[in-house]
């Protein structure tokens, strides 16, 4: 067996998302020496640093960032599996209303409850299996037919029809890194900050690089890091300045961790939209598309 496993990657991740081995170690319940010791078995078996190791935590390498967005699909289709298989273990007979959608991890985590009360209540299901994965993922995993559903970042492959709602990209920021009583701050002088973006090709970077023509600018990129938890946890760290919806920071503005300003001129605004398999039933799903948007409009902003 290769030198992964799922141990392994659920430290790595916990590591990543938490930002510091000490924070991981107390969200995992586990000691500390036990995750540095396989962090640095795991760097060995590599061959080089997985981390960058700094005095307020540490951020993922290019291989780091690789392996974390590995481990996430992985760890949340190991998930899936149990769950289908004790969800099948206490229905008996396969029940072909039982129904797999994922999320984007900005809205994973606060999507989850309302979505799982809201199907319960008003579609004919037996049951919803929630996964969170991006856009490029997800649409790999409904051209597999491993998911049912799929909420992704809308682009010029899915039509008007099919989008649930539209949410502002925020100009994020340590606590104290930024003058959040400044109001809104346009795009041109936004990008003028040095930034952490996800890599090219990805959603948010396309977006981003492509507003910035509009304005004749391009944006000044300091570290490249995928998903909106670890540019989160970098953000807090002052390690640069990030883009991020408010579904994903209100609760680190809360607690005073994160400043934001919001982007004009132009505002920095996408959408989120639903895809399904090609041979789903067409009634449920536009059942499930009105569903999510009347949920996602209150929710986003």
């Amino acid at each position: 067996m290769g030198w992964l496993n799922l141990r392994r990657l659920t430290y790595f991740r916990a590591i990543i998302e938490a930002g510091s081995l000490s924070e991981a170690a107390r969200r995992l319940s586990v000691p500390q020496p036990a995750l540095s010791y396989h962090l640095r078995e795991l760097e060995a078996d590599f061959g080089g640093p997985l981390v960058i190791r700094g005095r307020n935590g540490v951020e993922p390498t290019e291989g780091g960032q690789l392996l974390f967005d590995h481990a996430t699909i992985i760890l949340a289709q190991v998930e899936r599996a149990e769950m289908e298989l004790a969800g099948l273990r206490r229905r008996g007979a396969a029940d072909p209303r039982v129904m797999r959608i994922s999320a984007l991890p900005s809205l994973a985590t606060k999507l989850t409850p309302h979505l799982l009360k809201l199907t319960a209540e008003t579609l004919p299901l037996s049951g919803l299996f929630v996964i969170e994965t991006v856009t490029r993922e997800a649409r790999e995993m409904l051209r597999q037919h491993e998911i049912d559903f799929a909420i992704v970042i809308a682009d010029e492959k899915v039509p008007e029809s099919q989008w649930l709602a539209a949410e502002s990209l925020l100009m994020c920021f340590a606590a104290g890194d930024g003058d959040a009583t400044a109001g809104p701050i346009t795009f041109a002088e936004a990008l003028d900050a040095p930034l952490m973006l996800p890599a090219k090709g990805r959603p948010v970077r396309n977006l981003v690089e492509r507003l910035a023509g509009q304005v004749g600018k391009k944006p000044i990129v300091i570290h490249e890091i995928d998903g909106p938890n670890p540019r989160k946890q970098a953000t807090i760290a002052g390690l640069g300045k990030t883009f991020l919806p408010w579904i994903s920071i209100s609760e680190e503005v809360e607690k005073g961790l994160i400043g934001y300003r919001e982007v004009v001129d132009p505002p920095l605004l996408r959408h989120v939209a639903l895809e399904w398999r090609e041979d789903m039933d067409p009634e449920l799903a536009w059942a499930m598309h009105g569903l999510l948007s009347t949920l996602l409009t209150s929710m986003l902003r």
